[in-house]
């Protein structure tokens, strides 16, 4: 008798942990939409917003390159559109072909409305020739718990400057 009821229980105990594991009914998907405007170093550019720290140069390749960047966050790709926040981290030339590498950024919101003095923190690989997606890892402020995706393109670059569009999607734990 006991035999037949542990079935029955480790049933239970399997739908209720499924339960547990989805999405709550109050959880809804957030899609934010802003643009990267990056100063590359290097004359004529004395406000450099991205700055290469470490380079093998031991051939042509970029591989092993370490940079760090604070880019404006914009809400256009005009330079001279509303600042919304800055996108402080690092990239890392990670790719041996030299099609991407590593980047981890935190997106800090200065003027964005209810999301102005919150974060939100990414991590992933980002392609060179197409639309790159990486994951949102977290959040703080009214961005805690955040947990999604991103998909930004290269809209624009100059010698001196890229422009980065990014579409942000996410929830948030409650």
């Amino acid at each position: 008798m006991a035999a037949a009821r542990f079935p029955l229980l480790v049933l239970m105990l399997l739908l209720a942990c499924s339960g547990a594991a989805s999405a709550p009914d109050d959880e809804q998907l957030t899609h934010l939409h802003f643009y990267f405007h990056e100063i590359e170093a290097g004359a004529p550019n004395a406000n450099a917003t991205v700055v290469n720290v470490a380079s093998l140069h031991k051939n042509a390749s970029s591989f092993g390159d370490l940079n760090v960047f604070d880019n404006a966050l914009r809400e256009g790709p005009d330079p001279a559109s509303r600042l919304i926040g800055r996108a402080q981290g690092l990239g890392v030339h990670a790719s041996l072909d030299e099609s991407g590498g590593l980047t981890a950024i935190d997106f800090v919101f200065s003027d964005y409305g209810t999301y102005s003095g919150s974060t939100l923190a990414t991590l992933g690989h980002f392609t060179v020739s197409g639309p790159s997606e990486r994951s949102i890892v977290g959040g703080t402020g009214q961005l805690r718990f955040a947990r999604g995706y991103m998909i930004s393109k290269l809209l624009r670059s100059t010698d001196s400057s890229l422009v980065v569009v990014f579409d942000m999607f996410f929830t948030l734990v409650h």
